[in-house]
């Protein structure tokens, strides 16, 4: 019996939700993404998903589909990275679709994203965050990783130096030896407790003075790895070129966006100065507008002439 897209799309959703417990926002950007390519397959003159899907199958899709829906987006003017973005939807659908047995093996495979211009922000819209957290099958090693630097906002020379003993899940917290040889403890959300919890106990749950991350081989992770598997991660999902840095920074202007105050920041980030905390911040216009409106005595006041 052939496989329907109707079919598809929900199995594929109840993984996301259910398996890899992604956001609603990410379900909802996977949707979109998705339903845009299965549009570009129907022969509908007005496509209908409810209508149209299941008459869409999916063992019939070839490269040159996939590549034609590429070069369509590109026509219509969207950029490089929305083109890249939505082609990771499609790539995780079909990768889903070969790891259940629905699928020998995926016509997306062997295509390739198109070359984005190397833009390096200092920091990742809330978006994009949640996009690059939820939005792969990451091995549990990665996602903890990633979890731990976006929940703490900690350097990753200071991520591959720990050891499992300096992670306390009844605390939530990690000890971090920051520069100077300062030792900090630094909070933990539950997102990122549940990685590294989900990542040790795949590791047999090792002593106290093992590395808390570790390469396949057993040892530490060092600074350069770490980079290369955001980088990946990041290109994979049409996020960019995302660096650990980008993760700490992204750390402190969310917070900051969210209404943290500049001081407490600082500590989270284990700063001696405030004007390096503000170098890591980097506010919306509308986030400053709201701050002046409401700490300024007469910004809200009238002029005299009107």
């Amino acid at each position: 019996m052939p496989l329907n897209a109707r079919s598809a799309l929900e199995l594929f959703e109840s993984y996301l939700s259910g398996v890899r417990a992604a956001s609603r926002h990410t379900l909802a950007a996977y949707r979109r993404d998705i339903l845009q390519f299965l549009e570009s397959l129907s022969k509908a003159d007005r496509f209908d998903p409810d209508v149209h899907l299941v008459d869409i199958d999916l063992e019939s899709v070839d490269t040159s589909q996939i590549k034609g829906f590429l070069a369509h987006l590109r026509g219509k003017g969207l950029d490089a990275r929305s083109v890249n973005r939505k082609l990771s939807a499609v790539k995780g659908l079909f990768r889903f679709l070969v790891l259940q047995g629905y699928l020998p093996e995926s016509p997306a495979g062997a295509v390739k994203g198109l070359k984005q211009a190397l833009r390096q922000p200092g920091f990742l819209p809330v978006d994009e965050t949640a996009r690059l957290l939820d939005g792969a099958e990451h091995p549990a090693r990665d996602l903890a990783i990633l979890e731990t630097l976006y929940a703490s906002g900690i350097r990753v020379s200071s991520l591959v130096g720990l050891n499992v003993g300096d992670y306390n899940r009844r605390e939530g917290s990690l000890r971090i030896l920051a520069k100077g040889a300062k030792e900090q403890e630094a909070p933990l959300g539950e997102p990122a407790m549940d990685a590294i919890d989900a990542y040790l106990a795949e590791r047999g749950n090792p002593g106290p003075k093992e590395p808390l991350f570790v390469n396949r081989f057993g040892t530490r992770l060092t600074t350069r790895s770490v980079q290369r598997m955001a980088r990946k991660v990041g290109l994979s999902l049409g996020v960019g070129r995302v660096t650990p840095h980008m993760l700490r920074h992204s750390f402190a202007t969310h917070l900051l966006d969210s209404g943290a105050d500049l001081r407490s920041i600082q500590e989270l980030l284990g700063h001696n100065s405030l004007k390096t905390t503000q170098k890591y911040t980097h506010v919306t216009v509308k986030r400053l507008h709201e701050v002046y409106d409401k700490a300024h005595p007469l910004a809200g006041a009238k002029s005299p002439d009107g």
